[in-house]
């Protein structure tokens, strides 16, 4: 199969510069989606009426806008929302709910999204990638139209728990990219797609500055994905792979011959080619298997712990450690360090490999949080070291991201990536749970040293895995790579790739073969 795409000219069904824009964007409309709370959450602005006022201790009228108890405590005819359709807090009169009321939004779509990514999966390796994309982004663009005619907050909730249900789109779009593309390009179309999502920042931030109704921003996002859908409905094809896998005959040799004549280039019958494992697995042999049950237990909570930190810190970074009230404002800052923390991850897998990447960012990151946990009275070192915390957790989910495309079996990955993006709503989640709280100083510091312990254990977990550089993407479940035993944790094979055995297996090794011969 990697010999099939080295030979195509760099191309698998289209043209890989188109896929990469194609299928890349779609991290854009992720990233509003799944942060869609910031902008339609926002706290509304109060005018008062009657020149009614609240006194402050000097005896002075303080109009400011925002939530207040004591706006609460005045009569409802006192006062009124300067703009009621600015957010659904002013929409559904929510202003004066409790809390964590207002933070089941994330709840529920984190919930959705737990079991939207792992039905993905299944369903992209049972009717195809391809279809499965189109489904998927069908019905997530469905569940945000719904939004925009939700009358009340319940029903609101609803349509918000089926926008995270049907987000596994983003699972299918990683692996079809990643089937079809040649070895030293995977970490960078990977980093591509983690630029888009912080370029999905950016989006909100233009909407929530160029807009002040929030069913004007979703109906932008809705038309977004729309435009997508359509692309993708005529630009993409299915995954090569998957037609091996399920021995789809006719289908694959239609695919070899429109990409043979498009490069001008002789590939091989479908017959000639060594074709993946039959898919004959379940779910839950991503678990039974000792050949991928160690490696799942490890990046599920890999992350779980990564998303986590890149939620919380989303929130924090703009609103509490620079104290910036404006939201296209926070979440410039938040896209801006998302970039940078992808495009530094994606620069040292490239030259350092994997397993010395992900090991050092944890070990930085947990630094950064014992610094933060330690010296919280500094205020520029607490700004400086949150801002480097959400650079690096954004490496940390572009690194699960590619490793666990690159370590699984064909008829296991789909599955497989469904799972372990399910554990990132799992973090989403949990990070969500914090506004359920009354988050004085005591309560913070213990969520803190929760997130230290959390990242040194994953920190120990990281140290297990294997290099995966330069390696092809297995076919078969024989030839993943496993975990190392701890007496070789200290060793770095990313300098001795012979010794690999993805590099050494027979699949490898019939690869080089036929490159060879073609090139001789």
């Amino acid at each position: 199969m990697e010999d099939v795409i080295k030979r195509s000219g760099n191309t698998f069904g289209t043209n890989e510069a188109f896929i990469l824009t194609q299928l890349s964007v779609a991290a854009v409309p992720t990233a509003a989606i799944i942060f869609l709370d910031i902008i339609t959450n926002q706290v509304p602005q109060i005018v008062f009426s009657n020149k009614v006022c609240i006194k402050d201790d000097d005896g002075n009228c303080d109009l400011y806008p925002g939530m207040s108890s004591d706006v609460c405590a005045n009569d409802s005819s006192t006062w009124d929302y300067m703009n009621p359709e600015s957010s659904i807090i002013s929409n559904f009169d929510l202003l004066c709910y409790p809390t964590w009321w207002l933070t089941l939004t994330s709840f529920v779509f984190y919930l959705g999204m737990i079991l939207g990514c792992v039905f993905a999966g299944l369903l992209s390796d049972y009717i195809g990638r391809k279809p499965a994309l189109m489904i998927l982004l069908f019905l997530e663009d469905l569940s945000l139209g719904l939004l925009l005619i939700a009358e009340s907050y319940q029903v609101w909730l609803i349509f918000r728990f089926f926008t995270g249900l049907f987000i596994g789109y983003f699972v299918v779009s990683k692996v079809l990219i990643v089937e079809g593309l040649k070895i030293q390009y995977r970490h960078s179309f990977l980093a591509a797609i983690w630029c888009c999502f912080a370029l999905g920042f950016l989006f909100l931030a233009l909407l929530a500055y160029v807009f002040t109704k929030y069913i004007d921003m979703i109906a932008c996002i809705v038309l977004l994905v729309a435009f997508l859908w359509g692309i993708y409905l005529f630009g993409i094809e299915e995954s090569l792979r998957w037609l091996l896998v399920k021995r789809k005959e006719e289908q694959a040799s239609y695919l070899l011959g429109k990409i043979s004549y498009r490069n001008k280039v002789d590939l091989p019958s479908y017959n000639e080619i060594r074709k993946p494992q039959d898919d004959d697995f379940n779910m839950s042999d991503l678990f039974r298997l000792n050949e991928s049950r160690y490696l799942m237990t490890i990046l599920v909570i890999l992350s779980i712990v990564s998303f986590y930190i890149l939620v919380t810190y989303t929130i924090d970074v703009g609103n509490t450690i620079f104290q910036i009230t404006s939201v296209p404002v926070n979440l410039l800052v938040v896209g801006v360090a998302h970039l940078v923390g992808v495009l530094l991850a994606a620069v040292s897998c490239y030259f350092w490999g994997r397993r010395a990447t992900v090991s050092s960012l944890h070990i930085i990151i947990l630094g950064l949080l014992v610094i933060i946990c330690a010296l919280s009275m500094y205020v520029v070192v607490t700004m400086v070291s949150s801002i480097g915390v959400r650079c690096l957790s954004a490496g940390l989910v572009y690194f699960y991201s590619l490793y666990s495309l690159e370590v699984f079996a064909t008829p296991l990955r789909a599955k497989a990536m469904g799972i372990i993006t399910s554990g990132s709503a799992v973090g989403g989640l949990l990070a969500s749970f914090l506004d359920f709280f009354n988050m004085d100083q005591d309560v913070d510091l213990s969520f803190q040293i929760v997130t230290i312990v959390a990242v040194f254990v994953v920190t120990i977990g990281t140290f297990s895995l294997r290099e995966t550089k330069g390696a092809p993407l297995p076919e078969r479940i024989e030839t993943m790579p496993q975990i190392l035993p701890y007496e070789q944790w200290c060793q770095c094979t990313a300098d001795n790739p012979e010794n690999h055995p993805l590099l050494t297996s027979p699949q490898f090794t019939h690869i080089h073969v036929n490159n060879a011969l073609t090139s001789g």
